[in-house]
């Protein structure tokens, strides 16, 4: 283990901001909303601080996406209580559908569509915010983790998918800075096979704290200076029901935005999913890949619109409160399809395990057509629920 690592555990201490005037002053703009509140320690060490404790992030535990996932762990650290399915339908992912023609994976970052990121924020009294200019993004970064709060990125380590930084140090007279993706779980020696799908392990030297942070290669990330984000500045929050309003909002919007140049949605997306299972078996096998984690993203999706909309129904009244109740039961009917023929631990999880899905079943050609008349199905049900929600909205008081 590195010297660096070894130093960082011999010798954390509470942190105490002493003779740092702009931690202070931060600490106490958000004093209400993270220090009564706070979810983990800040350990200072090494010149540096990180937030004990945070969880590893995967997939295979309903938190798929790795947008919202990250969120609602940096909100959890932060003593903002908002859960994943939350999260995911304040910013919209939840009715999300996109796809590549050529299945590439990262056709689910949710950003390559319309959705309502702000929406989050806007709902929980954070101000979300990027810093233009990159000089300054480090030295806002350790302002945002010497307070509790991490940092929101893409790309921290290896694949471009949203990351958490946690902590850092000065080694070197540089910082260095260790947080969490959502490959942190995939230690294994690579093989020929293997190593260009996922990481190789991790050397030990850029494991930091008892916590296993790991290096951030990457940091500040990709196009920082519009997707590396920062939590740490409070606003006035707006109403449950009005950030709901928004969310339904962007659910019609998002089935309604024409293709890109590489993506399409909605209707669309489905249309590239049911063709691709219809195929044979030689060419679904040269066209269509990754076929488990687009599945999994979908199914993880649609099983947060429903618990979503289920913890909304409180917020309407009358007419509206049963067609939104009607709207949840047809979320769930897409679940309830989807798992019908293809369990969860063979969808999205798979990322975390096997990479070449050979412990999946989702291949086989028998499943591949029930997922095919299952999606059909689903599209159908989409429709449906976009025509109550139109309604819903159009009715609004």
């Amino acid at each position: 283990m590195s010297e660096t690592t070894r130093k960082v555990k011999q010798t954390p201490e509470s942190y105490s901001p002493k003779k740092k005037p702009e931690i202070l002053r931060l600490a106490a703009e958000n004093a209400e909303r993270t220090e009564q509140h706070k979810t983990y320690a800040v350990i200072s060490s090494n010149g540096g601080s990180y937030i004990d404790g945070v969880p590893m992030l995967k997939w295979g535990e309903w938190k798929d996406n790795s947008y919202c996932g990250c969120i609602a762990a940096l909100l959890k650290a932060a003593g903002i209580p908002a859960s994943y399915e939350e999260v995911m339908g304040l910013s919209g992912v939840c009715w999300q559908a996109i796809m590549r023609n050529d299945w590439d994976p990262s056709s689910q970052m949710p950003q390559n569509g319309k959705l309502c990121e702000k929406n989050v924020g806007d709902a929980l009294g954070i101000e979300v915010y990027s810093i233009g200019d990159e000089s300054k993004i480090s030295e806002q970064a350790k302002r945002s983790l010497d307070s509790g709060i991490p940092i929101l990125m893409v790309g921290g380590r290896w694949a471009p998918e949203w990351t958490l930084t946690c902590g850092y140090i000065i080694e070197d007279d540089q910082d260095k800075f260790f947080g969490r993706t959502y490959f942190d779980c995939q230690h294994y020696e690579p093989t020929k096979k293997t190593i260009e799908i996922q990481p190789p392990r991790i050397p030990e030297n850029e494991i930091y704290t008892e916590n296993r942070y790991f290096y951030q290669s990457g940091f500040p990330g990709w196009v920082p200076n519009v997707l590396t984000r920062f939590y740490d500045k409070k606003c006035k929050p707006i109403s449950r029901k009005q950030a709901l309003m928004v969310s339904l909002e962007t659910c019609i919007m998002m089935f309604e935005q024409p293709p890109g140049e590489s993506h399409k949605f909605g209707y669309d997306a489905y249309d590239v999913l049911i063709s691709g299972f219809e195929l044979g078996d030689a060419e679904y096998k040269e066209k269509c890949g990754n076929d488990c984690y687009h599945i999994g993203s979908l199914l993880d999706a649609r099983r947060a619109a429903y618990i979503y909309l289920e913890n909304s129904i409180g917020l309407l009244d009358g007419e509206n409160k049963t067609k939104l109740t009607e709207v949840k039961k047809i979320y769930k009917s897409m679940v309830d399809n989807l798992l019908s023929v293809v369990p969860y631990n063979e969808t999205t999880p798979v990322f975390n395990s096997t990479p070449d899905f050979t412990t999946a079943t989702l291949s086989v050609t028998q499943r591949r057509k029930e997922l095919a008349e299952a999606l059909k199905e689903n599209k159908d049900l989409e429709r449906k629920a976009r025509a109550i929600i139109k309604e819903i909205l159009n009715n609004w008081t």
